[in-house]
């Protein structure tokens, strides 16, 4: 299946998008939503540990004790 993705930010409200050649004289459905940045690039394991990290300056709440049987549950 062939599929056209466009992100634009449209200046007025009119929209002009170009059409792949297969595309004319077919039915087609044209769906419009806005566009969300966070939710379309999802940040690696490694980005998300040293973002954790950053936001906690790499210490632990006071009166943190680790379990390592609790750890494994999940």
């Amino acid at each position: 299946m062939e599929v056209v993705r466009e992100i634009s930010i449209p200046q007025s409200e009119d929209l002009n998008v170009k059409l792949l050649r297969e595309f004319v004289k077919k039915k087609l459905e044209v769906i419009i939503l806005p566009f969300y940045q966070e939710e379309q690039e999802k940040p690696g394991r490694k980005e998300r540990l040293m973002k954790i990290y950053n936001e906690s300056k790499g210490t632990l709440p006071g009166g943190y004790k680790f379990n390592r049987d609790e750890a494994h549950e999940r």
